[in-house]
């Protein structure tokens, strides 16, 4: 009724406070898309704001996220999912949210990184090393559950245990812990046949790839 109500005004500009936040999830769905063609129909300016990153992420054209009061990173929705520019952002945005890691730099190149994982595993990260990077400082690893490889397949690998499996039917999600104690995500086929308590080897190609500095800045990545 409140749509209704503001489109024979004619706005040029829609205001959207959490419209969504009190239906279940099935009605959500079904809003998001019918919302998404209302936008298309009226060629208006909607301003929408959310907590529901899957909102913004399925129906935004520009994506501004905020963080108290401060703006974090504007861009649209799948540059700011694959380039981060901070660790709030990339932890925010993507469902199950990004895997961290801690690390350290142990060598800087014009072009690179290298990495040590937990004290042990190594990798080598494409990007710009910039004025924070220093050898011996600490930094944080991030890599998204999809770009994660269950059988071992990758740049780098990582030892750990299977103590959770989510079947979801078109696909399935592994929570790992490595020897260290570090809880992961992985994304995996629907079919995947492992069980909990599975000892597996979690690979991962260094071009999907993060590196966050102490402030939690994030490298520039460079193309592998």
């Amino acid at each position: 009724v409140a749509i209704g109500r503001a489109i024979v005004r004619e706005p040029r500009v829609f205001l959207f406070d959490e419209p969504l936040s009190n239906l279940d999830a099935k009605l959500r769905v079904q809003m998001r898309i019918e919302l998404t063609k209302l936008h298309q129909k009226l060629n208006a300016t909607m301003i929408y704001v959310t907590h529901d990153q899957v909102e913004a992420m399925t129906m935004a054209d520009k994506i501004v996220v905020l963080r108290d009061g401060y703006v974090e990173q504007i861009g649209q929705p799948l540059d700011l999912y694959n380039n981060p520019a901070n660790r709030f952002v990339a932890g925010f945005i993507g469902s199950p949210a990004m895997n961290m890691i801690d690390g350290k730099i142990t060598g800087i190149s014009g072009n690179s990184l290298e990495l040590e994982l937990e004290g042990e595993y190594k990798v080598k990260v494409m990007c710009k090393p910039g004025d924070s990077a220093q050898s011996g400082a600490r930094v944080e690893f991030g890599v998204r559950p999809e770009h994660l490889d269950a059988e071992g397949k990758g740049d780098a690998k990582i030892p750990a245990k299977v103590f959770a499996v989510e079947r979801l039917g078109g696909e399935t999600y592994l929570y790992v812990n490595t020897h260290d104690g570090k809880e992961m995500t992985v994304h995996a086929p629907g079919d995947k046949v492992i069980s909990e308590g599975a000892e597996v080897s979690i690979g991962m190609k260094s071009e999907n790839c993060h590196v966050f500095n102490e402030q939690g800045l994030a490298f520039e990545r460079l193309a592998a």
